[in-house]
C-alpha cells in the first residue's frame, strides 16, 4: 500500500495470484517472467522491458529505489538492475 500511494498515477501495479483464476494478460506475464519461485517481483519500464526480475523478499526501499531510477530515466533506455 505504501508503494501504491507513493507512485499512484506514475506506475501501474499488477498483482497475480497463482492460486486463483487469471486473466489472459496475467497468464502472459507469468509465461514471460515467472521462474517458479514465490514471491516473484518483476518491474517493467515504459517499453515493457524487465528492469528487475527476481525471486525472494524485496523490501519496500529496494522497490522504491528501482522505481525512482526507472522514472528518472523514463526517456532513456533502462538498465537491468540486479538484486543486491
Amino acid at each position: 500500500m505504501e508503494l501504491y500511494n507513493k507512485y499512484k498515477g506514475k506506475v501501474d501495479f499488477i498483482l497475480v495470484d497463482l492460486d486463483g483464476s487469471r486473466s489472459a494478460a496475467q497468464k502472459e506475464l507469468i509465461d514471460k517472467f515467472y521462474k517458479g519461485w514465490i514471491p516473484w517481483v518483476t518491474i517493467l519500464d515504459k517499453n515493457h522491458k524487465a528492469v528487475y526480475n527476481d525471486s525472494g523478499e524485496t523490501s519496500v526501499e529496494e522497490v522504491s529505489r528501482i522505481l525512482d531510477k526507472v522514472l528518472e530515466n523514463a526517456d532513456k533506455s533502462a538498465t537491468y538492475l540486479e538484486k543486491d
